[in-house]
C-alpha cells in the first residue's frame, strides 16, 4: 500500500511552550509564568514571550489556565443606573483594560436593589467571580457585611468618592477641588451671585461638589445664601425644574454651577425658553464633560473626568488584589477644567 503523501494540514502541529521558549530565548517555565501573568517575570520578558507566542501561532487556553489557577478570570462590574451617560464610556475602557489583563467582565445593573445585587455577591463568594468593580457610591449590603467582618474580598471602587467604605480600594478625582475650580473660574470671570444646582442629597459626589462651591465662594468673599442653593438631581428634567425655581427668585443669579452636565442641559434649555441668553444673561457650568457638552449651544464649561485612566488603573488594582493579595489603597487622579463659551463674559 503506497504511503500517504504529506499535506500542509497533516504536517501542521499545535505549537508548544517549548517552541515559544526557543523563539523568545527563555526557558519553558518562564514562558508558562509569563503567559499566566505570574511574577517574577519582568515586563520586557513578558512582552518578548507574547511576541514569540504570536509568531508561533500559540493561543492561550484561558479556560484551562483558569482551572489550574482556581480562578474564573471574570470581573463583575456593578452599574447602578445604565441610563447615566457617564457609564458607557467608562465601561468601554474597563472592558479593554480587563481584556489586556486577561480577564472578561460581567455587567450587572443593580438599580440599587439589595436583592438583585446580593445575588451577584453570592456568585463572588462561591468563586464564580474573581472580583468586583463598584462604579458608584452604592455597595451591596451583603458585601459590606463581609468587608466589615474582616474577610479579604477583591473589590475596587471607581468614579465615585466613597470615604464611608473603609477598606475598599478606589480610584477617584478630588471632587471638592474640581467643583472649587469651576466656581473659582466663574468668580474670576467677574460673576458675583453664583448659584449651585445641586445633585441628590444622598450622593457622595453631590455632597462633595456642593462643598467645593461653598469653599470657593467663601475664598472670594461671596455669599452662599440659602436661596443660591437649588436642590435638584442629575437628570435633564431636574435641570428644567431647577430653571422654574430660579425664575421665582427675588434676585436672579448671574452664574450657576450645575452638579453635572445632564442637569445643565435641561437648565440651559429651560432658561432659553424663558427668554434668557447664556452666558449674556446668566452663565452656566457643569461637571463630567459628556460627549454632547462640546456641541451644546453654547458649548458647556465643565470638569473632564479621566475616565480612561480611572478604568485602566481600577482594573489593574483589582487584578493585583485577586492575584497578589495587594493592600487596599486610594488613588486620586487629576481632573481638568474645560472652559467653553457658556461661562465666558464677552
Amino acid at each position: 500500500m503506497p504511503k500517504r503523501k504529506p499535506t500542509k494540514a497533516n504536517d501542521a502541529r499545535i505549537p508548544t511552550m517549548a517552541d515559544i521558549a526557543r523563539i523568545a530565548g527563555v526557558s519553558a517555565s518562564t514562558v508558562s509564568r509569563a503567559l499566566a501573568g505570574l511574577p517574577p517575570i519582568t515586563e520586557e520578558t513578558r512582552q518578548r514571550v507574547a511576541q514569540a507566542a504570536k509568531e508561533a501561532g500559540y493561543a492561550v487556553n484561558r479556560h484551562a489556565r483558569s482551572l489550574r489557577l482556581k480562578r474564573s478570570k471574570l470581573i463583575l462590574v456593578l452599574i447602578p443606573n445604565l441610563a447615566n451617560p457617564n457609564f458607557p464610556d467608562l465601561l468601554m475602557h474597563i472592558d479593554q483594560a480587563a481584556y489586556d489583563c486577561g480577564y472578561d467582565i460581567m455587567i450587572a445593573h443593580t438599580a440599587v436593589d439589595p436583592h438583585r445585587s446580593d445575588r451577584y455577591v453570592d456568585e463572588l463568594l462561591a468563586g464564580s467571580i474573581d472580583g468586583v468593580l463598584l462604579t458608584a457610591n452604592y455597595c451591596p449590603p451583603r458585601l459590606l457585611e463581609y468587608i466589615h467582618s474582616g474577610r479579604h474580598l477583591p473589590i475596587v471602587r471607581t468614579l465615585s468618592p466613597t470615604p464611608s467604605l473603609d477598606g475598599i480600594s478606589g480610584v477617584q478625582i478630588d471632587e471638592v477641588k474640581a467643583a472649587y475650580d469651576v466656581v473659582d473660574h466663574l468668580a474670576k470671570q467677574g460673576y458675583k451671585h453664583i448659584a449651585h444646582l445641586g445633585g441628590p442629597t444622598t450622593e457622595a459626589v453631590a455632597i462633595a461638589r456642593k462643598k467645593g462651591w461653598e469653599m470657593a465662594l467663601a475664598d472670594h468673599g461671596l455669599s452662599a445664601s440659602r436661596d443660591l442653593f437649588i436642590q435638584a438631581g442629575f437628570r435633564v428634567e431636574d435641570g428644567r425644574q431647577g430653571a422654574s425655581k430660579i425664575k421665582g427668585l427675588a434676585r436672579r443669579p448671574d452664574a450657576i454651577f450645575c452638579s453635572n452636565d445632564e442637569s445643565a442641559y435641561g437648565l440651559i434649555a429651560a432658561l432659553k425658553e424663558q427668554g434668557l441668553r447664556v452666558p449674556q444673561d446668566i452663565a452656566i457650568a457643569g461637571f463630567d464633560d459628556l460627549s454632547f457638552s462640546n456641541v451644546l449651544d453654547p458649548p458647556l464649561t465643565t470638569v473632564r473626568l479621566p475616565r480612561h485612566e480611572m478604568a485602566e488603573l481600577s482594573v489593574r488594582k483589582l487584578k493585583a488584589l485577586i492575584e497578589d493579595d495587594a493592600d487596599n489603597d486610594i488613588t486620586t487622579l487629576a481632573h481638568e477644567l474645560v472652559v467653553r463659551a457658556s461661562s465666558l463674559k464677552s
